[in-house]
C-alpha cells in the first residue's frame, strides 16, 4: 500500500513544482492548425509552440516505470506472463490480434518476458499523454483523473491488450479533428491488432458532428437500458462466442463507475451550449464521451461488455472534465472544483487498491519477484 501512496504523492508533488515553476519547461512540439480556424473560441494553443512541462514528463515517467517493470500486479498479469514465459495456450494469442501476437513472439524469441509489458506501457502512456497535451485545457487534471479513476489506469494493469488498443484509438482523435478519414481508419485497424474491440471506434468518425437537442439526447440515454435485452438475444443467436460478455451476470466489473460517468454526463448536458459553442473540437469529444456513456448504459447489466466497450468513448472524459472546470467564472471556483476532483481521485485510487488487495498488493517489480 505504501508504494501506491508514494506514487500518488509523487504525482501531486510534481504538480506543485509545475504550478510554482520550480523545474524548467522544454519546448517539444507544435500544435497543428485546427480544422476551422475561423471559429471564435478555438483552443488558445493552436499554432503556438507548446511547452511540455518537465514536471509532467517526470510524472509520466514515474507511471511508466511503475507500469512497465511490475510483476504479478493486475488480475490478468500472470495469464500474460505464462503465455510468454511458458508458451501457454490462451485467448491472448488465439484471437488473431497480430501485433499482439508479434510482440509476444519477439518477447519469447529474445527471452525477455517483460519486453511485452514494457512496450504496452509505452504505448499506453505515450499516446494518452500526447493526446491530453494536445487537446486538454488542463493536462494535469486529465492525468490525475486518468490515474485516480478506477476504470482507467489501475484497470490498464489488468486488461493490457484493451488499453493498448484504447490508447491508439484515443491518439487517433487528431485524425477525427483534422477530418482525415483514411489515417483514422488505419489507426483503428492498428489498434484492432492489439484488441479487436477497437473496431467499435470506427463509428466515432461519423458521429463527430452530431448535435442532438438536449431533450433528445436525454431520452436516448433513458431508453438505452431497454435495448440491452434485444442486443443480448442477437449476440447469443448469431455470435455465441461473445455471449459470455453480454449475458446477464451477478458479478460485474466497474458497476459503480457508471455513477461518476452519469454525473459527468448530467453536468455536461446542462452545460452543453457553453461547452460546444464555437468550439469544433469540444463538440467532437463531447459527442464521443456520450457514445461511451450510451454503450455503458446499454450493456450495464451484461457481464463485462458495458464498461469495456464503453471505454473507447468514456476515455474522452479526460478532455471533457477539464473543459467543464474552465467554465466556472472565477479562479477560486475553478480551484475549488479541481480540489473536489483531486480529492475524489485520491479516495477512488486508494479505495480500489484496498478492495482489490489481492490484485494490487504486494507491489513487486521484475527485480524482486522472488
Amino acid at each position: 500500500m505504501l508504494v501506491y501512496i508514494f506514487l500518488m504523492s509523487l504525482i501531486f508533488a510534481l504538480l506543485i513544482t509545475d504550478k510554482f515553476k520550480i523545474l524548467p519547461n522544454v519546448k517539444v512540439f507544435k500544435r497543428s492548425k485546427a480544422f476551422n480556424s475561423n471559429l471564435a473560441n478555438q483552443h488558445s494553443q493552436d499554432n503556438k509552440v507548446r511547452n511540455l512541462s518537465s514536471s509532467f514528463i517526470l510524472a509520466t515517467l514515474a507511471l511508466f516505470y511503475f507500469t512497465a517493470f511490475r510483476y504479478d500486479v493486475g488480475w490478468d498479469y500472470m495469464a500474460y506472463y505464462n503465455t510468454i514465459e511458458y508458451n501457454a495456450i490462451t485467448n491472448i494469442i488465439s484471437n488473431g490480434e497480430y501485433l499482439n501476437i508479434l510482440l509476444i513472439e519477439i518477447s519469447r524469441g529474445l527471452n525477455l518476458t517483460n519486453l511485452y509489458f514494457f512496450v504496452n506501457a509505452f504505448i499506453l502512456l505515450f499516446m494518452i499523454t500526447q493526446t491530453v497535451k494536445n487537446y486538454s485545457k488542463d493536462p494535469w487534471l486529465s492525468l490525475i483523473f486518468f490515474v485516480g479513476f478506477p476504470l482507467f489506469y489501475l484497470n490498464s494493469l489488468s486488461v493490457i491488450r484493451i488499453f493498448s488498443a484504447l490508447a491508439i484509438s484515443f491518439y487517433g482523435f487528431k485524425y477525427i479533428e483534422k477530418r482525415n478519414f483514411y489515417r483514422f481508419v488505419v489507426t483503428i485497424l492498428i489498434a484492432t491488432m492489439f484488441h479487436k474491440s477497437a473496431l467499435i471506434a470506427l463509428v466515432f468518425y461519423f458521429l463527430k458532428d452530431i448535435k442532438l437537442k438536449t431533450y433528445k439526447l436525454a431520452l436516448i440515454l433513458a431508453l438505452l437500458p431497454l435495448v440491452s435485452t434485444l442486443m443480448n438475444n442477437v449476440i447469443i443467436r448469431f455470435f455465441p462466442r461473445y455471449a459470455v460478455y453480454t449475458q446477464y451476470a451477478t458479478v460485474q466489473e466497474g458497476t459503480k463507475a457508471i455513477f461518476v460517468f452519469l454525473v459527468i454526463g448530467l453536468v455536461s448536458l446542462l452545460l452543453r451550449n457553453k461547452i460546444t459553442k464555437n468550439d469544433y473540437i469540444a463538440n467532437i469529444y463531447y459527442n464521443l464521451f456520450y457514445v461511451g456513456l450510451c454503450i455503458y448504459l446499454m450493456f450495464f447489466n451484461q457481464g463485462t461488455m458495458g464498461h469495456r466497450l464503453s471505454l473507447y468513448g468514456t476515455i474522452y472524459s479526460l478532455l471533457l472534465v477539464p473543459h467543464i472546470v474552465t467554465l466556472f467564472k472565477s479562479k477560486k471556483e475553478q480551484m475549488f472544483v479541481k480540489a473536489l476532483i483531486y480529492g475524489f481521485c485520491i479516495l477512488a485510487f486508494m479505495f480500489t487498491i484496498y478492495v482489490g488487495v489481492e490484485t494490487y498488493i504486494p507491489y513487486r517489480t521484475i527485480w524482486n519477484k522472488h
